[in-house]
């Protein structure tokens, strides 16, 4: 029941700090720890208890939660001398909202197991208004017993809940790919706006193409035709895509502008004609990934 179990935070960034504020508003006795101790101050003022090390946190709650860096930071915290579960109460559940490796995942989910305690892998996706605003999305992996326990407690900093598998890394592919999408959005945005810039057209009609792009619903249609190798029907073909994708470059090229998406373009489409699919659907070049 809300309120009656106590959570302990470890990891006071400005994703952790918020995900923490919210844990205290619902209700959860807190406890937190941060390498920074300046960083606790906001969790102290909302009635936080601060404690010295992840060990003296981890000891007094039935949660556990840790919001850090990356593999090393996790391995220094949860898992050296001192550390998170060296603290933690036989049968606590210790949720890892961090992106982290895959291998490191599981590790961490045998080493808590070994202990006698439960790990969950949680990370969690959004931005740090959106866990200002307990609006974030996880990615939960681990015992299905011990998810649902917690399922209330992270509801509090992360409505958007998807429970993918009980292997922890499942959680930590899943947002692995959610980081590679949105780091390749980010790139292919880019590219465009510094060829509308060379180019010297307007701001605001890159900004009406990026739009209009991104809420296409083609986007769907080829997330299926992809995921299900649909390309027997071609809506435009391989041997079509390589004769645009040369113009792009070629376009370009012309203004001094190299785009490496649409060099890793062409030696797809090139290998896809090489394979005999020039009258297949120009999306059938994503094949060479699965074929690597």
């Amino acid at each position: 029941m809300m309120g009656k179990h106590t959570v302990a935070f470890v990891g006071l960034g400005k994703m952790g700090a918020a995900m923490a504020a919210n844990i205290k508003r619902a209700g959860y006795p807190l406890v937190v720890w941060n390498r920074s101790p300046d960083k606790t101050a906001s969790l102290r003022a909302l009635g936080a208890k601060v404690t010295e090390s992840p060990a003296a946190a981890a000891a007094e709650a039935d949660f556990v939660i840790s919001s850090l860096t990356g593999d090393d930071s996790v391995r220094a915290i949860v898992l050296e001398h001192n550390g998170l579960l060296a603290g933690m109460r036989p049968g606590a559940i210790h949720i890892g909202t961090s992106t982290i490796s895959p291998k490191l995942s599981d590790e961490l989910g045998a080493t808590h197991t070994e202990a006698g305690r439960h790990y969950i892998a949680g990370p969690v996706a959004g931005r740090v208004p959106m866990a200002v605003a307990a609006q974030l999305m996880t990615f939960l992996a681990g015992n299905p017993k011990q998810v649902e326990m917690a399922r209330p407690l992270i509801a509090t900093y992360a409505p958007g809940i998807v429970v993918v598998g009980e292997r922890p890394s499942q959680a930590a592919m899943a947002k692995l790919i959610v980081n590679f999408l949105v780091a390749s959005a980010m790139d292919l945005i880019g590219q465009t706006v510094a060829w509308g810039e060379r180019a010297g057209i307007s701001s605001e009609l890159v900004s009406q193409i990026l739009n209009g792009f991104f809420a296409n619903p083609a986007a769907r249609d080829y997330i299926v035709k992809i995921g299900q190798r649909d390309f027997d029907t071609a809506g435009f073909t391989v041997s079509g895509g390589l004769k645009d994708v040369r113009l792009i470059m070629e376009a370009a090229g012309d203004l001094k502008l190299s785009l490496s998406s649409a060099e890793a373009l062409r030696a797809k489409l090139e290998w896809a004609v090489a394979s005999g699919w020039q009258e297949k659907d120009w999306s059938s070049f994503t094949e060479m990934d699965r074929n690597s």
